[in-house]
């Protein structure tokens, strides 16, 4: 039996949802009865088709699966939450011993999921619902001025996700990543808190805050005696425009003694093209500073090539949508292979972005795409751990 409970978020009426995927019918009298005070409605749902389907529809708060459900595996459920890019808390219920659960750890990671929090049976069905109305909670958008002063104090801070070269496994680059770690060490969901920087229009800070935090981590990393990589900050098109974030960029870096070359501005088609005049003017004075520039998820825009080939990028990012359907999809795999042909052409460094698995991989070395990103290679961390990640130098690839 799989679940599905709704609930109110209290966020102009829309509703959070959590699914529960078991075949205890007794949990769902429970729940019922204990988060009903809490203004939450149960759903059920048979089949994991049907699970999905309810995933599509409303995207879960949490999702709570048991390990033991017959005719559904762990890599069934952690490989569909991740296909469907599912942001949120995974609990899991489980009478395995610890190797398997050990396992379905690990399979939830490799996907890409959070941590799970394992509930080992006979557990306390009031945990349990203590642990869902807390997620729930947890899916409200966060205040205003939480957010913002979580940027100002650097709560809010880059973790990084490597960049490996797939000719040789060894590490390139990284991507910053914006994540709110709270001071109980808790991650708060970018669900919860990036809407409200779009909302508000604070990517100018979240941009300053994650260029800081990455020249301070550049620095930490050289004086640990580690040769640093090149870390891809976002740049999104007020930001791009803003006359003032240049000369601040570069600010920032000679600050802290950091190379200007070291950092690479990740910039989306849509904002490539959104003033073109005020994009290649900005782009034109980063890159004669030195900062290398991306073109980040191409494809998904409609950029003419005249306007690829007139803007000063260094690279070409390929969007994880066609990556990620190359095993299923033929002219996705077509597309990439091209993209891939179109970047060298143009004296351009290729990227994918999105590689979940070994098959993916196997085509883009196939293709011969310069570099690849995604959580087959590893999730983001945080400085300290990448740190360690560049002490390594390289992974073994699949």
């Amino acid at each position: 039996m799989m679940t599905m409970l709704n609930a109110q978020s209290g966020d102009e009426g829309k509703e959070a949802s959590v699914v529960i995927l078991d075949d205890d019918v007794h949990i769902v009298d429970v729940l019922r009865a204990r988060i009903g005070r809490d203004g939450l409605r149960i759903t059920i749902v048979h089949t994991i088709t049907e699970l999905e389907a309810a995933c599509r529809a409303a995207p879960p708060a949490a999702v709570v699966a048991d390990l033991n459900l017959p005719g559904v595996t762990p890599h069934d459920t952690t490989e569909m939450l991740s296909r469907l890019a599912y942001a949120g808390p995974l609990f899991l219920v489980s009478e395995a011993n610890e190797h398997d659960i050990a396992m379905a750890r690990d399979l939830a990671q490799r996907f890409g999921l959070d941590r799970p929090t394992i509930f080992r049976k006979p557990f306390s069905y009031a945990a349990l619902s203590a642990a869902l109305v807390n997620s729930v909670a947890m899916t409200r958008p966060a205040a205003l001025e939480d957010v913002t002063a979580a940027i100002e104090s650097g709560e809010i801070m880059p973790f990084f996700q490597l960049q490996v070269d797939l000719a040789s496994g060894r590490i390139v680059g990284a991507e910053a990543l914006a994540r709110w770690k709270r001071p109980d060490g808790s991650v708060t969901p970018t669900g919860n808190f990036m809407p409200v920087i779009e909302q508000a229009g604070l990517w100018r800070r979240l941009t300053d805050r994650m260029l800081l935090d990455s020249a301070v981590a550049i620095r930490r990393w050289q004086a640990a005696g580690l040769s640093p990589c090149k870390i891809s900050v976002n740049l999104e098109a007020s930001v791009a425009a803003d006359p003032g974030f240049g000369p601040s960029a570069a600010q920032i870096l000679n600050a802290h003694g950091v190379d200007h070359g070291l950092i690479r501005f990740e910039i989306t088609e849509q904002t490539a093209m959104s003033d073109i005049s005020t994009a290649l003017r900005a782009l034109t004075w980063l890159r004669d500073k030195g900062f290398d520039l991306s073109l980040d998820d191409f494809g998904t825009g409609f950029s003419s090539l005249s306007v690829l080939h007139s803007m000063p990028f260094s690279e070409l990012k390929i969007d994880r949508s066609f990556v990620q359907r190359m095993s299923t999809d033929r002219d996705a795999r077509v597309i990439v292979r091209a993209t891939v042909d179109l970047a060298h052409n143009l004296d351009l460094l290729c990227v994918a972005e999105g590689v979940e698995n070994a098959e993916a991989c196997a085509s883009l070395i196939e293709f011969g795409c310069d570099h690849g990103q995604g959580y087959l290679f590893g999730r983001a961390v945080e400085a300290d751990a990448f740190g360690e990640l560049l002490r390594q130098g390289k992974i073994d690839l699949p």
